[in-house]
């Protein structure tokens, strides 16, 4: 059985999403129910049920290096303009030590589940750091394809 952690309510934090306050657990970067939340009351017990399902071995929510591998397929398959920016912020992060892949971005530019993608890949700047090389030439070729 997986050891867990559980949050309280002193563990989130606020921070600003597009001019909306929201919250985010100090300790957690996954993208997870109940993080990020616009209500800590109701994100600790999303947060809290979804710790206990994982602790049962009910969790359903991938490893974020696995959630990284989902969105590249995804890019590569659909080759559209919403693929092409999210590749791009992936290859972006690649590159440069410096750049962070924000929360914060233009909702407009992204559509159906690139929107979700979009969304969760602020969450997994570590994982797109560490992409392997040969998934890397592959969004690189997506997007000089696609110019």
């Amino acid at each position: 059985m997986p050891l867990v952690r559980l949050a309280a309510i002193e563990d989130y934090e606020a921070f600003d999403m597009l001019g909306c306050t929201m919250y985010r657990i100090a300790w957690c970067n996954k993208l997870c129910p109940g993080n990020p939340t616009e209500s800590p009351e109701e994100g600790i017990a999303l947060f809290n049920e979804w710790q206990c399902a994982v602790a049962a071995g009910h969790a359903d929510i991938d490893d974020p290096a696995e959630r990284l591998g989902k969105i590249v397929t995804w890019c590569l398959a659909e080759a559209t303009i919403t693929a092409v920016r999210l590749a791009s912020e992936i290859v972006m992060r690649c590159k440069s030590a410096d750049y962070v892949i924000p929360l914060a971005f233009d909702t407009n530019e992204y559509q159906g589940q690139g929107l979700a993608y979009r969304y969760e890949l602020a969450f997994l700047n570590a994982q797109a750091r560490t992409l392997p090389a040969a998934r890397l030439m592959e969004l690189q070729n997506l997007i000089q394809v696609k110019k």
